[in-house]
């Protein structure tokens, strides 16, 4: 319950915040900066949509409420195209090894010196196939987090995906995963 009022505080904050910079703009009649930055809300909440529409409660709640909860690193999440992981065989499955990487990299990032540590997950479903791609910058625990990303990756060797992890090192990780669907 205290996590939901952490997230629901959050959300009202950064709406406020918007508001405060849109009625900015408008008192300086700076209509075009206005328009720039409701596109800029638009865009960010049709990317919420999109995790939305994964359809995997686990992985989408974790997913929307990262932000608010987790200071030490900020996740960006890119849907090329939507799809539903629960359309999918393989999806939960697909779904929770998604969740236990972005949570990988959470617990393994590192105070960056006050700049805030980045991951980029691309979750992109075509020609039978998903793309999974966790693209962290910032600080990282490289030698405790080598580990478990190569058990991630020999994971999702197992079941048939090509994975590759490279760069890995103390400020850039990828993981990138091709799993083939049924």
């Amino acid at each position: 319950m205290k996590e939901i009022i952490e997230v629901m505080n959050h959300q009202r904050h950064d709406w406020l915040n918007h508001i405060q910079v849109l009625l900015g703009y408008l008192k300086l009649e700076k209509y075009e900066m206005c328009e720039e930055y409701i596109r800029k809300i638009t865009a960010d909440a049709n990317r919420d949509t999109l995790v939305s529409r994964l359809e995997y409660l686990p992985l989408v709640a974790y997913l929307l409420s990262f932000n608010a909860l987790h200071n030490n690193v900020r996740i960006e999440v890119e849907i090329p195209a939507p799809f539903s992981l629960l359309t999918l065989e393989e999806g939960p499955r697909i779904g929770d090894f998604i969740l236990s990487v972005v949570k990988l990299y959470q617990q393994h990032a590192l105070y960056n010196n006050g700049e805030s540590n980045t991951l980029l997950l691309t979750l992109h479903c075509e020609d039978g196939a998903l793309r999974v791609v966790a693209d962290f910058a910032g600080e990282l625990d490289a030698e405790k987090s080598t580990l478990a990303l190569d058990k991630m990756r020999t994971q999702a060797q197992e079941w048939g995906a090509d994975a590759l992890l490279t760069p890995h090192t103390a400020s850039e990780s990828v993981l990138e995963c091709l799993f083939p669907l049924s």
